[in-house]
């Protein structure tokens, strides 16, 4: 609890803004022991010198709300939160995702040591999913694992990033083994599966995937460990060295119960769609690379991932600048499998992220407009897709005529270009005659 008290002009203000009779809601309670929750309703009794709000709750607790700790709303439109889901919309649509991110972690937190029971479990169940839903494909630098050894790192400048992932590797295993000792509400039962939610919201999913498959793989002759885990934890792979400090030391039944949970939730939630930075494209392509994702910051300017099949080194990430709603491409750095350009353009991004101010920029438009017009020229935050007008050229032409000429004035008879890129890939073209290229020229489009 904050040791600081309100001045006097706060309080006379929270008792102007909650008077005696007013109906109230709670948003969230910093207090492990409450059996409040979210969307219970009440009338407020009185607030007292410190700030505290008084309230006589519907379900008979008369526990005060502490000021700096504690958040509640008047209520204007009262309505109950049926589900999780409903319950992270509000906050998120009255307070900002960032803000609802901290609420909603908050509650979750207050979930650990109590018995829960089917239905209060599910409303945690919803909320999380809800929460992934809105946060996780946001690029936080704070959530990505650094996939590369030291003596890489050094090489590619980033030995900073390099130290703050393996701190937070750290973090992230003392974070674990926290949650599974508050989650025990009463002797040998725990609530693992509300632990794993509230660390994969803190860590993100990629991080505390990496550090249970690091401990499993160092106990792979450990009993305690299912087959199914083992299994799992096999097929990770794990940064060199970047874990062998973040130890685990909750008993084995309980990190494998825990793990089971977080593979669980990554499978339920589809999780690996968040795995890279950005947002799917298609349809453009720069030097026969096709772009695959793309990431654009509040500066103009993003990193690209590629793909060319049929290139020498078929992938391939960028950073591009934006003018004019047109993409310049540079620095590629080509790579012969897909995993280390994905590790490539992740490092890029988040690095970039961290040490400039900037912020990830998201124009919903954009997508839809590569997909339909094969190119960056028009995304300029105008629903600029709407149907124009054509060109009459129907004065006697024969279908045959018109097929040939101007195909997009039949309806039905063009197919749309996601369908032509389908059908490329399923009956490609034979390879044209190389060509010369300048390679002293950067790739722009």
């Amino acid at each position: 609890m904050s040791n600081e008290f309100p001045s006097r002009e706060i309080v006379n203000r929270l008792r102007e803004q909650y008077p005696k009779g007013a109906r109230v809601e709670l948003v969230s309670m910093n207090d492990p022991y409450t059996t409040l929750r979210p969307g219970d309703r009440g009338e407020v009794s009185f607030v007292d010198d410190a700030g505290t709000i008084f309230v006589n709750w519907e379900n008979g607790s008369g526990l005060g709300v502490a000021y700096g700790e504690d958040s509640i709303k008047r209520l204007e439109n009262e309505r109950r939160y049926e589900t999780g889901a409903d319950f992270w919309r509000d906050a998120a649509t009255g307070y900002g995702i960032q803000e609802a991110a901290g609420i909603c972690g908050r509650y979750l937190n207050t979930q650990l040591g109590m018995e829960l029971n089917r239905e209060e479990k599910q409303f945690c169940r919803e909320l999380f999913a809800a929460m992934l839903e809105d946060t996780a494909a946001r690029t936080d630098p704070a959530k990505v694992v650094y996939p590369y050894p030291f003596q890489t790192a050094d090489e590619r400048s980033e030995v900073d990033f390099y130290h703050f992932s393996r701190e937070r590797n750290q973090a992230c295993a003392q974070a674990i083994d926290d949650a599974i000792r508050k989650s025990s509400y009463r002797a040998n039962y725990y609530n693992l599966e509300i632990a794993a939610m509230k660390v994969i919201h803190e860590y993100g999913f990629e991080r505390v995937k990496v550090l249970l498959a690091h401990h499993i793989q160092r106990h792979e002759y450990d009993g305690r460990y299912s087959a199914a885990n083992k299994k799992w934890a096999a097929g990770i792979t794990v940064p060199e060295k970047a874990f062998d400090h973040a130890i685990l030391n909750a008993h084995a039944i309980l990190l494998d119960d825990f793990a089971r949970y977080a593979r669980e939730k990554y499978i339920e939630l589809g999780a690996e769609r968040f795995a890279l930075p950005g947002r799917e494209e298609a349809g453009q392509f720069v030097h026969g690379y096709e772009i695959l994702r793309t990431i654009q910051f509040s500066n103009d300017r993003g990193f690209a991932l590629g793909h060319n099949p049929a290139a020498a080194e078929p992938f391939v990430t960028w950073q591009f600048t934006v003018d004019n709603g047109k993409r310049e491409f540079y620095w590629g750095h080509y790579k012969s499998d897909e995993k280390g350009a994905q590790d490539d353009y992740t490092t890029r991004t988040a690095c970039y992220l961290r040490d400039e101010p900037v912020t990830e920029q998201y124009n919903p438009i954009a997508t839809v407009e590569l997909s339909t017009e094969q190119n960056y020229n028009m995304v300029d935050g105008v629903r600029n897709n709407m149907a124009v007008e054509k060109a009459d050229l129907t004065d006697g032409q024969t279908h045959e005529e018109l097929r040939e000429l101007a195909p997009e004035t039949l309806p039905g008879e063009k197919p749309s270009v996601l369908e032509q890129i389908r059908e490329a890939r399923k009956n490609p073209a034979p390879p044209s005659p190389k060509k010369e290229v300048d390679k002293s020229v950067e790739p722009t489009l």
